[in-house]
């Protein structure tokens, strides 16, 4: 018996292009949904900073450096020089290279037999450099005159371990002038013309 023409969607009549239709918003949705998450994600809030102290960086302190120098004292049984070495810390620039040497020389010999030749008491004021000469200016207090035990040979001595101790250390400086407060003396005991540099080559 003819029932008649049926419709899609009665019963017994399958939905032509329903399944298809189906997985495209299976898929949509599934789009949708991954779309989602990882937006969630991304927008994810950062975490809070720390509130721990962060560790302290360690600061190497670099340390002086150091070298071996030649120093010369007087021989305390005759008028002449001779040379210690010594190691003494220096700085890196030459003032302050010169200034320590030049301190280790005041503070005299190591050995019994040698003395110093600079006076107790003197200081080194300043230092300075005429690089157009290569000569060194050393200043030195007044003790240095003031408190001399005289002599020819003491001043010898005393001139002689001064330009020796620069020469030897400081082979650039090829004359030093000496100073006291500041200005050129004649001479530190009388026998020794001080006002001009002292070539270095004329003391070895």
């Amino acid at each position: 018996m003819d029932e008649g023409p049926r419709f899609p969607g009665e019963p017994g009549i399958p939905r032509e292009g329903m399944g298809a239709r189906h997985l495209l918003v299976v898929a949509g949705l599934a789009l949708v949904v991954i779309v989602g998450v990882f937006l969630l994600v991304g927008r994810r809030p950062a975490p809070p900073p720390s509130t721990e102290a962060p560790a302290p960086r360690e600061v190497s302190r670099v340390p002086e450096g150091s070298r071996t120098v030649t120093l010369f004292f007087a021989a305390a049984d005759e008028p002449v020089i001779y040379a210690e070495s010594r190691e003494v810390a220096v700085g890196r620039r030459l003032d302050e290279q010169v200034r320590q040497v030049m301190a280790a020389l005041i503070a005299g010999p190591e050995r019994d037999t040698g003395i110093s030749t600079i006076p107790a008491g003197t200081t080194l004021l300043s230092v300075l450099l005429d690089d157009s000469a290569n000569t060194l200016y050393l200043d030195f207090s007044s003790e240095l005159v003031a408190a001399h035990p005289g002599g020819s040979a003491a001043e010898y001595c005393t001139i002689a371990a001064i330009v020796r101790t620069i020469g030897e250390n400081f082979p650039e400086i090829e004359a030093v002038q000496i100073l006291v407060d500041g200005s050129q003396v004649d001479s530190i005991a009388g026998h020794i013309r001080a006002d001009v540099p002292f070539r270095v080559s004329d003391w070895r």
